[in-house]
């Protein structure tokens, strides 16, 4: 059996073929742009100044590609173009954001679903995250329960933020 770090999954959406791979360093640089395009977008109006530079920083090619050394990060691609990105961290789903242009074609469906069969291969039975307010409405349709309201410290900035969890079943 070929281990889960070298499948290519490949997944039909609304618009096209998509290919879920594992992000390696030299993608650091397009999910950076990708990530930071989508939350000027969708975020930014949640955040105070302070928050956003957190953000910025956090999201800079040099923190991907520490992430991608050290987290299951993943890649969604269409006709060779990054068009999502999601990683897990231990049982904690991080980084996950579609680009701008491509929301609500379900990609973000199809990159989910790959982390949880990834997270099941890994022998993990449930995984949460932290929900930003523009996430809650997709987590709830797509299977994930409230478990409270937080505040996630990055940087020592705190960003208000609901835990979430879901039961993973083979």
């Amino acid at each position: 059996m070929i281990p889960y770090e070298y499948w290519t999954l490949k997944r039909s959406c609304m618009t096209d073929q998509i290919e879920i791979r594992k992000a390696v360093d030299h993608d650091a640089d397009r999910l950076s742009q990708l990530i930071r395009e989508n939350a000027e977008a969708l975020l930014r109006p949640h955040y105070n100044e302070k928050q956003w530079s957190v953000f910025m920083k956090y999201y800079s090619p040099e923190q991907l590609r520490q992430k991608i050394s050290e987290q299951d990060v993943f890649c969604a691609e269409r006709d060779g173009k990054i068009v999502g990105t999601i990683a897990l961290d231990a049982d904690f789903v991080v980084g996950f954001y579609t680009r701008l242009h491509d929301l609500n074609k379900g990609i973000g469906k199809i990159m989910m679903k790959h982390l949880e069969e990834f997270a099941l291969q890994k022998g993990l039975t449930e995984i949460q995250l932290a929900a930003s307010p523009e996430g809650l409405t997709f987590y709830h349709k797509n299977g994930w329960t409230k478990i409270k309201e937080i505040v996630m410290e990055h940087y020592g900035v705190g960003f208000e933020e609901t835990l979430m969890r879901k039961r993973l079943i083979q």
